[in-house]
């Protein structure tokens, strides 16, 4: 009886340490599917009477696990396993590392540019599957000519090799511990730029040097940079020097472009004209409503225009109109005119909102078709809105104020620390079906947060060029935790390629802001 037992007890042992191995052994990447037509249905089985897990687009790639018959299994993002025909898909060779190199110096690189697109194929033509922010470092899967397929977070996709630093672009960083530049140039890029004895705005000029005066970085120290130039050396504020890695990667990956031929157009009296780009630096001047001024180049989220003494300014994009100079507004000519918002009550007055921008940081949010962010779109969008609403004398807090990580359990936090009378969530959707569109209001709790998303979203349909997909019921973190009354707002389908055109222009944030502001207005009545 004693041996039986044990001779159970060993086959038991056998048969979980084979399970464990063939789990092991499935689980590992055999090869790489590449998805060959527009779509397919991933099911949880191989075959079709099993149930669809997923859909799968074009040119999206995949771990292989396995094979059976004409199916085979693919490892999805989260952990998720499914099948596909197999004359449905391409495969590539097995990884096998050889494009790798086994030296841990080599197998990782850092990105060298702002929100490096990462796509989904070796070349520009293929779709963008997420962002690799500049500083952050990935692992090196394969490379493929001068494109480098890299694994970052929960992304697996490709990067040019001018964008990146280390492993197998064959470059090194260009700062040592001692935060110097070595043999790298730049242009001035404003119009008249002070050159200064020391890195300090208050040490003394030595030199002034016009736009596009070409130098050589030396040295960069605590956002300063020192420059040679005509035999001279002296120091300059380094945000006002271009780069010639920062021209190309604005121009190719991060949407940067010249403002030649284009215009701002002020919308509010008193708008902040800066002398560099962040809302913490000096004013210059206050511009008036209905004044224009000509576009230099953009650089992030800023315009950096000419005024009338030839001097160079800063100006928030999400607080003015751009129109090229003909006049036409480059938004969407064919969109009617802007509804102006009547002036307010006084309902809205001495409230609290919190204005919620989703994602941000190195979570990217959804991307659109285009390779648009949502992640900038809702802080855009949010910081118009918290514009409009201080106007009016609403007491207005931000979850976050720029391109930084924020947890859920922080956004209600602040919901709550605040004692919010409202708490506004702002989102872009995306759907697998890229024929599906509109902007759509969530609550969570009928009692405390349905009236303030019926309100909003009532006049965001009148403002609003899109279709309006109603008020539902949404089991979202910041809604369901929120015990201030909360709504959240997705504003448009990045998935559906002219409606995410319509969406990234600043005359769809007027409109959509000008609804939120008239529907909080009644929410307050």
């Amino acid at each position: 009886m004693k041996k039986n037992a044990i001779l159970i007890l060993s086959m038991i042992l056998i048969a979980q340490a084979a399970f464990y191995t063939s789990s092991n052994t499935a689980s590992a990447a055999i090869g790489e599917a590449v998805v060959a037509t527009d779509t397919i249905n991933v099911r949880s089985g191989p075959g079709l009477s099993h149930g669809i897990v997923s859909v799968i687009k074009r040119d999206e790639t995949y771990p292989i696990l396995g094979e059976k018959g004409d199916w085979v299994q693919i490892q999805l993002g989260g952990g998720q396993k499914g099948w596909v025909v197999s004359w449905l898909i391409k495969k590539n060779d097995q990884i096998s590392g050889g494009s790798q190199s086994s030296g841990s110096a080599n197998g990782q690189v850092t990105s060298a540019a702002t929100d490096l697109r990462i796509r989904k194929g070796p070349g520009t033509s293929y779709g963008v599957s997420g962002t690799f922010p500049k500083g952050e470092q990935a692992s090196i899967l394969k490379t493929d000519g001068n494109w480098i397929k890299i694994s970052y977070q929960n992304t697996t996709g490709w990067v040019h090799s001018d964008y990146v630093t280390g492993g197998a672009s064959g470059k090194t960083a260009a700062k040592s511990s001692s935060n110097s530049t070595s043999a790298k140039t730049g242009a001035v890029g404003v119009s008249t730029l002070n050159v200064r004895s020391s890195a300090s705005h208050q040490a003394r000029i030595i030199a002034s040097l016009n736009r596009n005066t070409t130098v050589t970085i030396l040295n960069e120290q605590h956002g300063w940079y020192e420059i040679e130039f005509n035999g001279q050396k002296g120091w300059v504020a380094s945000h006002y020097i271009v780069s010639n890695n920062e021209q190309k990667a604005e121009s190719k990956e991060t949407g940067s472009r010249s403002g030649s031929g284009r215009e701002v157009t002020i919308v509010y009296d008193g708008t902040n004209l800066r002398s560099e780009p962040s809302t913490s630096s000096p004013i210059v001047k206050r511009a008036q409503k209905g004044e224009s001024y000509s576009i230099s180049r953009t650089k992030g989220d800023w315009y950096e225009i000419a005024l009338s003494n030839g001097q160079s300014a800063y100006i928030a994009s999400w607080v003015v109109q751009t129109s090229a100079s003909s006049g036409t507004d480059e938004s969407s000519s064919s969109e009617p005119p802007l509804s102006k918002p009547s002036g307010s009550s006084g309902s809205i007055k001495n409230k609290t909102v919190v204005i919620d921008a989703g994602h941000g940081g190195h979570d990217s949010g959804t991307i659109g078709t285009q390779g648009t962010l949502e992640k900038r779109l809702t802080i855009k969008t949010a910081r118009l809105l918290a514009a409009k609403l201080k106007a009016d004398g609403v007491n207005v807090y931000m979850t976050r104020n720029d391109d930084s990580f924020v947890s859920l359990q922080s956004r209600v936090a602040t919901s709550h620390y605040r004692n919010a009378d409202a708490f506004i969530s702002i989102h872009y959707d995306s759907f697998a079906n890229a024929s599906v569109r509109g902007n759509t209001a969530y609550y969570y709790s009928p009692s405390k947060d349905r009236e303030l998303a019926a309100d909003v979203q009532s006049e965001i349909e009148k403002q609003s060029p899109l279709p309006s997909r109603g008020v539902l019921f949404g089991d979202y973190f910041v809604l369901r935790e929120n015990n201030r009354p909360a709504a959240l707002f997705e504003l448009g389908y990045l998935s559906h390629p002219q409606e995410e055109a319509v969406v990234s222009t600043n005359a769809y944030r007027e409109r959509v802001t000008d609804g939120i502001r008239s529907g909080l207005e009644n929410y307050f009545k």
